[in-house]
Order: structure tokens, then sequence, then C-alpha cells
């Protein structure tokens, strides 16, 4: 941290560049500028490799309900910041060069983010902090490296020894206020690169922007449904059945240590509500299992063989993919999930467990290629979660079952018994 007895003489802006936190509460790495003194720069940049395809993929990183999600959540953060007295810059393209071009033309003192330790992340980090002074702070967590009780080489490899060792943390979690004054720079006179105009598009099945994650947070927890998330977790669609919080937890709109706390605030009346409210928070201790394993084994995640040393039984069936991102398998249930999750950006996590391992396990194509198909339409994206789940799913990852497999006849006649979802989604209008 700056000598702020020393800065606050000096007019350099320090800029911050918004990632996966945009929001302004409780954002951790944004709070660590402030103090300095210094006036800032908040800035968002729309990377252009969003929109280029994937290796032997024919399709980008970004689908339209993503991507309108996006917009709405860039545009709202541009507005909390209006009301915060400031200005957010947005552009659109490689965000290094753009950073590093910002860093020269405003004469900047440092570059802020949230901390992230996914392989492209990491590398535009190491990238950056070549060119400038760059200042990380963990933020995307419940709890972070310098709070565990192990280091990150000795991260637990399975899920249950993991949240064992931080699940006691949980009575110790705080936030950070709201910020409500950021300290503008005047830079109208510096010749910038032209800003990017964030397109507006119709809102889908959920409306991005904090203003929206804290409404929709606070809508849930009034529900009760989470005293009944025991009961419901496993549905394939209803109301409240899951908390619908995921997509602003994965762009940063909502903060996870909020929803942590509004969760144990939850009054808790008998035994079974305490027990719904326990696996609630465990889902969110998913998130940080997943984002440690990504910090021990780093670019694992993403290979073909994930964390196991054997190569996987799976190819590149282009034909096999084809049927089954398209929902036309002819497994009824497989297909109608499919068909959701192309038409909303949407699907529950039952439904995830079934047509991932339906794709690598029965299909054998290669489970990247579904990771990636998830990365292209869940308005929910988080590379954390989507790409440990699906090495879990397809046996590459932490499953202690490797070969873990689902009777699917069985799993409609319990999920869907009446075959409502089914007829749904693959009943032709």
């Amino acid at each position: 941290m700056f000598d702020t007895k020393t800065v606050n003489m000096i007019k350099q802006p320090i800029i911050y560049w918004f990632r996966n936190d945009l929001r302004l509460h409780d954002n951790p790495s944004l709070h660590k500028a402030l103090p300095t003194g210094h006036p800032i720069v908040p800035v968002f940049i729309y990377d252009d490799r969003w929109s280029s395809n994937f290796p032997e993929l024919d399709f980008p990183r970004i689908a339209e309900h993503r991507q309108a999600f996006l917009n709405e959540t860039v545009l709202d953060l541009t507005e909390q910041i209006r009301k915060a007295g400031n200005q957010l810059l947005i552009f659109k393209g490689d965000p290094v060069s753009i950073l590093q071009e910002l860093y020269v033309k405003l004469d900047a003192l440092a570059i802020y983010a949230q901390e992230e330790y996914a392989a492209e992340e990491l590398a535009e980090q190491a990238g950056l902090s070549k060119q400038v002074q760059l200042y990380l702070t963990p933020g995307s967590m419940l709890f972070e490296p310098n709070q565990v009780p192990f280091t990150i080489d000795k991260s637990p490899f399975y899920y249950t020894a993991f949240k064992n060792k931080v699940e006691p943390l949980g009575t110790l979690l705080a936030t950070i206020p709201t910020i409500s004054n950021l300290p503008r720079y005047d830079w109208s006179k510096t010749d910038l690169r032209e800003t990017y105009a964030v397109p507006t598009n119709p809102t889908g099945l959920f409306k991005g922007g904090e203003t929206a994650a804290l409404d929709r947070l606070e809508a849930y927890i009034s529900s009760g449904a989470p005293w009944r998330y025991s009961e419901t977790r496993n549905q394939l669609e209803g109301e409240n059945f899951s908390s619908h919080l995921a997509p602003w937890l994965a762009n940063g709109s909502l903060s996870v240590r909020t929803l942590w706390q509004h969760l144990s605030a939850v009054p808790k009346e008998d035994e079974e509500a305490k027990a719904s409210v326990q696996t609630l928070k465990e889902q969110l201790i998913w998130r940080d299992y997943f984002r440690y394993l990504m910090m021990r084994y780093g670019q694992k995640l993403f290979w073909l063989k994930g964390l196991r040393t054997s190569a996987p039984t799976m190819y590149n069936d282009y034909e096999a993919f084809n049927i089954w991102r398209e929902g036309s398998t002819g497994q009824p249930l497989v297909d109608a999930l499919m068909r959701e999750l192309k038409v909303t950006g949407f699907m529950s996590n039952r439904g995830r467990m079934l047509v991932s391992f339906y794709l690598s396990k029965e299909l054998k194509v290669n489970w990247q290629w579904g990771a990636a198909w998830f990365q292209y339409l869940l308005v929910d994206h988080d590379v954390y979660s989507n790409y440990g789940n699906w090495a879990y799913q397809s046996g590459r990852g932490t499953d202690s079952r490797g070969n873990r497999r689902f009777n699917l006849q069985k799993q409609a006649e319990k999920f869907d018994p009446t075959g409502a979802f089914v007829r749904r989604w693959t009943t032709k209008s």
C-alpha cells in the first residue's frame, strides 16, 4: 500500500480494471485502491477473444444470452459508478495492450484489479505486470489463500477434505461496505482510444447487473426457499427450486460473501431448514474448491486427460457432438435439457450432471468440447466451476468414482415423473 502522506500531493490517477467483479458492494480490490488518495479511472474491456471460435469448433466463447447479460451488467455498473461520481471507460480489444496504453497516456501510478487464477487470466496478469505497477487482490472467493489452513500446493484433492478444512472459517467471513464515492480523474484532455458503445439487448431469463443481483438475492431470501433447498435442488424446473443467483456470482455483480452472510442470517426454525441452508452453503464452497484446484493444477484442468494419469477413451467425434448439442440424441431427457440450454442459456444442476455424463461416457466424445459448449451458452458460465465440473463428471477430475454412471430412464422417472419437462422442450409447436 502507498504512503498516503506522500501520495496525496500527487495527482496521478490509479486505473481500476474491472474483470469478474462488476459491482461496488463488497469489492476488496477496488476498496484497496481508495486509501491511496489518488483519483480512480474505472475501466472495463470487452476482450476480442470472446468473439473468436474455440480450436476445432465452429462457435465462439459467448452466445447471445451470455452477451446480453454481460451488456446489461456493464450498463448497470456504468450507472452505479456515475452515482458514485465517476465514469466507467469501456473499450474493446486486447486487455493487456489497452491497459498498457492507458497507463502511459494517463501517466498512471498503478493498476488495481481482482486476482484471477485460470490460464488466460494468469497470462494477462503476467504480461501486464512486466509493463506496469499491478496490484491484485482476491475477491471472488469465500476463503482467500491467506486465510486457509494449507498452502496451494497442499490444497485437498477431494472436495470433502477441502470442505472440512475451510468450513469452520465461515463464521469469520466479513464483507466490505458498498463504495459510494469514487474520486474522479479528469482525462478529458487526454488523447484516448475510441471507447466502446455497449449494445442494448432484450432481457433474457436473467437481467444483468448489480442492481438486479441484489434484488434477486432479497427476493430469494424473503421467499423462504433456502429453507427448502435440500428438497428442491435436484428438480429440473420450478419457482425458486434453485437460487438462480449463479449468473450474478459468475461475473461478480454479486459477492459470494454477501450471499453467505444473508444465508447465515436466515432464521432456522427447525433442523430440516438448517440442513437446507447448510446444503446451499456447501454449493458455494464447491465454487472455492474449483478455484483452488485451478490454482494447484493450472492448465491440467483443460487437458483431455484432466487430472488423471491415464488417457481417456474419448474421441473428437463431430457427428456425435452435433446430435448432443442440438438435442437430437434420441434420449428424451438429454434432448430436452440440451434444447432448454440453447433457448434460455440455463440448465438445472441435475441436468448438467446428466448431459455431461451422456456426452463423455455414453457417446465418448471429448469432454472439453462439452465444456466449451457450456461456456458458449451458459449465462452463469464460470471458468473454474465449468471446467472443474466437466472434468469431475467425465471421470477426468476429482470424482473418487471415476466411472460413475446414470440410468437415464430412472433419472427421468424420478425428476420428471409426469414427463412435463420433456414435453415442454421436445414437442414441436
